[in-house]
């Protein structure tokens, strides 16, 4: 796993570059870079883990900008002279990185939570269908055999239990992109980049640009369930009359028709909603704290819109950023705020549901 760090933000890569598509699905590309873990292994690097390593050394602006090494045809002191950022320095206290990782946690764990549970029995017969896929391509029809009989039993045993069984998620993957700079250096940033872009320094601009995102991206994949009964037993027969070619591809092409779902959260519209609850839950006497961590919200949301994440809602940001300050106001008057936060609370999980279903399902 290949860790980049940039203008206090961490992106991790996992083999390839994230917008890169893939010929073969993650279950079938696993099977055949591995020679002796079975499919039940590979399930076993969950979200959460993959959540842990990305959030384990939170960057910082001051920390870092300074050791990145753009280009190596120009020097590091030519390179900060045309970013200036040093004004823009920003700590990143304990108390942001626990917010911060609970924060991703909450989102990551609901978005699990909300997928559909494929059966015990579905996800026994898919483990036996993908070992019997490297049995073949070892040449142990045999085992094969065997593996591939296991699970036609245990798909009939699963669609008896539910004929309807459709798509079904069957691995998630978590990417955590953090940018830790706030509005005035994204700002910055943006403009710098635009007199680069005028002089032509369009390497570098570029370079100052990869940073600006914060944002978590959760990918599922799908399996088209009622695929895998008639492949296998195709596969049988393929077995049985001596043609391992053939049967090897009827379960690739099988494995190969899942479907990736890519969810897109931005993490400072999560971050604003979580500080909004926040403040909602403090006692009418603590009007300094409210005010401040609405202030914080008002900043997270400001973020949202400076790095694009308002680009097809911009109407949806301005009303929390409208509906935040009508509550600020309230708070220093009469103090009546409950409805108006509740009312705010519902915006926040409107829009943060809009911004998933709008990356749909698409097959790779």
């Amino acid at each position: 796993m290949k860790k980049i760090y940039t203008f206090g933000r961490e992106r991790t890569f996992k083999g390839a570059i994230m917008k890169n598509k893939f010929s073969l699905s993650i279950i079938t590309t696993a099977l055949l870079l591995t020679s002796t873990a079975s499919f039940a292994t590979v399930l076993k690097d969950s979200v959460a883990q993959i959540e842990a390593k990305a959030l384990q050394n939170p960057t910082s602006v001051e920390s870092k900008a300074a050791e990145e090494k753009v280009d190596k045809t120009i020097s590091k002191e030519a390179y900060l002279a045309k970013v200036k950022a040093g004004a823009f320095k920003k700590e990143v206290t304990q108390e942001e990185t626990k917010r911060l990782r609970k924060i991703v946690n909450n989102a990551v764990q609901a978005h699990k939570n909300s997928l559909k549970k494929a059966p015990k029995e579905f996800m026994t017969a898919l483990n036996d269908t993908v070992l019997a896929l490297h049995a073949i391509k070892s040449n142990k029809t045999a085992q094969a055999q065997k593996l591939l009989a296991q699970a036609d039993k245990e798909f009939t045993t699963a669609f008896k239990k539910n004929p309807k069984l459709g798509m079904l998620p069957i691995m998630d993957n978590a990417e955590i992109i953090t940018f830790n700079g706030s509005p005035a250096l994204i700002k910055h940033i943006k403009e710098s980049a635009v007199k680069l872009l005028q002089d032509n320094d369009t390497q570098i601009a570029i370079d100052m640009l990869l940073p600006l995102q914060d944002e978590i991206i959760i990918k599922t994949e799908y399996v088209p369930a009622y695929l895998y009964p008639k492949a296998v037993k195709k596969a049988q027969k393929e077995l049985k009359a001596g043609k391992k070619d053939a049967a090897f591809a009827t379960v690739v092409t099988a494995l190969d028709a899942a479907q990736l779902d890519t969810a897109i959260i931005p993490i400072p519209l999560i971050t604003a909603q979580d500080m909004v609850l926040q403040a909602s839950k403090l006692e009418k006497s603590h009007k300094k704290e409210a005010l401040e961590l609405l202030g914080m919200a008002q900043t997270e949301l400001q973020k949202a819109v400076l790095l694009g994440y308002a680009h097809e809602d911009q109407a949806a940001y301005k009303t929390l950023q409208t509906k935040i300050t009508a509550i600020q106001k309230e708070i220093k008057g009469k103090n009546i705020v409950s409805k108006l936060y509740n009312d705010l609370l519902h915006d926040f999980k409107k829009l943060g549901d809009k911004h998933k279903k709008d990356d749909k399902l698409s097959k790779k």
